[in-house]
């Protein structure tokens, strides 16, 4: 059952090999006016060198004044009534411009009465810095632009202050006019967190796919809505104006290139550099043309139309309890053999834990189909009710736990049994020198496989360690060294160390995890690059490369021990349990593929096993 779940993940990354490279509107538009170009031509250029979409800023009053779009300016004949608040407001502007403005102001704020004058002014009622940060749609005709130049259009709706659902649909339903991907701008989503529910609603009435910038995590609201729509989501990524300081763009690509293998980034949103690192207004395209190079060189195929999601569906509860039969049983081995155990409390141990891992999933889903039914007749009930409009609005501020189960069911089951695996088998393996790289590679095929489903690929939902990954294998190692100042001294240091991480590191094993983000670039001498590559050689990242490194150390455990040599066998064990840790810390992480994992595990974890095989089965001499 786990080789069918891990053919259906492999499948789905074969498929999901797409990447979209989309260059920040207002950038583009930014270097065409300083480099003389008309901007057409700009985004043909663009989309000649790898650019597939394009972004598009939604409209406000404030943005439109900084760009001189618009100009205060009362009109030759201002209104004589009293404003009905706040004052009268005069703006000048292109009379298409001006029509669609007052359009959308009479739609989202009809108290502000918005008119045109004199064909050129927008006229309402109101306060310019109140009304002048909210959304008031996209512009159609540059959005027209953007598609006949061959780039797609990806709208970037604004958040502001008390958005309605009213309003918030009306974005939504305006963005859908220009494009099918939306990216929210800021650092905050539209409707968060209030009206979380009207945001999801009107984007699965338009069908339209949501950027998750999962690397940066900046958006407020943007897991609940990845959350929901885990069927249409794509993953994204940006750097900030701090994070491009250090670079150019040479080595953003080299960083592009790694997000998109290790971190399973699909939609490259991209900024021109502007002060460092920039020479030109147009070597932003330049940019755009190597990092479609460096992509490709990886593996990807720079694409419009993209996959949403990396597997074709989730895990059965069927094949987590696989996964989970394989971790309980591995995770109880450990405990029978760290206590020392007699076979007869051994064997109903190991088969309770199995029972009781594979039966986690089915709980799960059980309690997260009861919490939907009571959602659901919660639902009906209310419908079935006329209520006050105040009160509508009140539940629609107020949900209360059961609410929040059924709209974002949990998935403890996957990470628990995963937790199991982690903690409990590096230390199975390397107490079991025989039987510890089968161990170990029944951990890393559960692994892979519980945590296969698009809400982890797509880095929704993920491990979670606490740093207990790496301090019981190793604890129960060191509870196992002869010297009793040894063991006390190594289990004092484990449990300081654990105490600190939790502080700075909620994860210190996955630091080892990905590859090296950068090649060398231009500035770096030869001596300098050597050292660079030396240094990637042998140092800890990535940790597949290391995988066979427990297997190794064990049956050095092994042999040592046959040798009569009780105490450095202990401390090599000790060594073998953090060698197995490290080996499944890339097996954790999906939203990579697992055949760029095996790359670099399958090799190590053969010459580790082999040499096992080697040592613990030899005949030691004397």
């Amino acid at each position: 059952m786990l080789s069918r779940t891990l053919r259906r993940r492999h499948a789905g990354e074969e498929a999901n090999n797409r990447v979209a490279i989309c260059v920040d509107g207002a950038d583009a538009a930014a270097a065409a006016i300083r480099a003389g170009l008309p901007f057409p031509e700009l985004m043909q250029r663009l989309a000649e060198n790898g650019a597939t979409h394009l972004s598009l800023p939604e409209w406000t009053l404030q943005t439109l004044l900084e760009e001189g779009a618009l100009t205060p300016l009362v009109a030759a004949a201002p209104r004589t009534e009293a404003a009905p608040i706040g004052h009268w407001n005069y703006l000048h502007g292109e009379a298409p411009l001006v029509a669609a403005l007052a359009t959308a102001l009479q739609k989202r704020l009809p108290h502000s009465r918005a008119a045109v004058l004199d064909g050129h002014t927008l006229s309402f009622a109101g306060s310019l810095p109140v009304i002048g940060q909210i959304g008031l749609g996209f512009d159609q005709a540059r959005a027209a632009q953007i598609r006949a130049a061959g780039l797609g259009v990806v709208p970037r709706p604004v958040s502001y202050d008390w958005p309605d659902p009213q309003m918030l649909a009306l974005t939504l339903a305006d963005a859908a006019e220009a494009g099918r991907i939306v990216a929210f701008a800021g650092d905050m989503i539209l409707g968060h967190e209030m009206h979380l529910d009207a945001t999801v609603s009107a984007l699965e009435e338009h069908n339209l796919t949501f950027v998750y910038f999962a690397e940066s995590r900046h958006q407020k609201g943007d897991w609940f809505i990845a959350k929901r729509r885990a069927a249409q989501i794509l993953l994204g990524h940006h750097f900030s104006p701090a994070e491009m300081v250090p670079l150019d763009y040479h080595a953003a690509c080299h960083n592009w290139a790694h997000f998109a293998r290790e971190r399973g980034i699909r939609f490259c949103y991209v900024n021109f550099f502007r002060v460092l690192h920039a020479t030109a207004p147009l070597e932003g395209v330049s940019y755009v043309h190597h990092l479609k190079h460096a992509l490709e060189d990886s593996g990807f195929e720079i694409a419009r139309e993209l996959s949403y999601t990396p597997a074709a569906e989730p895990p059965q509860p069927g094949e987590i309890a696989a996964a989970g039969a394989v971790s309980g049983g591995v995770a109880a081995t450990a405990v029978a053999d760290l206590l020392d155990l007699p076979t007869a409390v051994a064997v109903p141990l190991q088969l309770a834990a199995i029972a009781g891992a594979a039966a986690l999933p089915y709980v799960e889903e059980a309690r997260n189909q009861a919490a939907a039914a009571r959602y659901r007749q919660q639902q009906e009930a209310s419908h079935h009710h006329d209520h006050h409009h105040h009160d509508h609005h009140h539940h629609d501020h107020d949900h209360d736990h059961g609410d929040l189960h059924a709209l974002y069911p949990p998935s403890y089951a996957p990470k628990l049994i995963a937790l199991a695996g982690t903690t409990l088998g590096p230390w199975a393996a390397a107490n079991l020198p025989r039987t510890g790289p089968i161990l170990q590679l029944a951990n890393m095929a559960a692994l892979a496989a519980v945590t296969s489903g698009p809400e982890y690929q797509l880095r929704i939902e993920g491990y979670r360690g606490f740093n207990l990954d790496w301090l019981v294998p190793l604890t129960a190692a060191a509870l196992q060294l002869p010297n009793r100042n040894a063991r006390l001294g190594v289990t004092a240091a484990l449990a300081a160390g654990w105490l600190a991480a939790r502080r700075v590191e909620p994860d210190l094993l996955s630091r080892f995890d990905p590859g090296h983000a950068e090649g060398h670039t231009h500035h770096i001498s030869a001596a300098m690059a050597a050292l660079g590559d030396l240094q990637m050689a042998v140092g800890p990242k990535p940790a597949r490369k290391w995988s066979g490194l427990g297997p190794l150390l064990g049956g050095v455990s092994a042999l040592l021990t046959r040798r009569g040599r009780p105490d450095a066998a202990a401390a090599v064990r000790l060594l073998a349990a953090a060698g197995y840790a490290l080996g499944l810390v890339s097996f954790r992480h999906p939203e990579r593929s697992l055949a760029e994992t095996l790359l670099l595990a399958a090799p190590s974890l053969g010459a580790g096993t082999a040499v096992n095989t080697l040592l613990t089965f030899l005949p030691a001499k004397k």
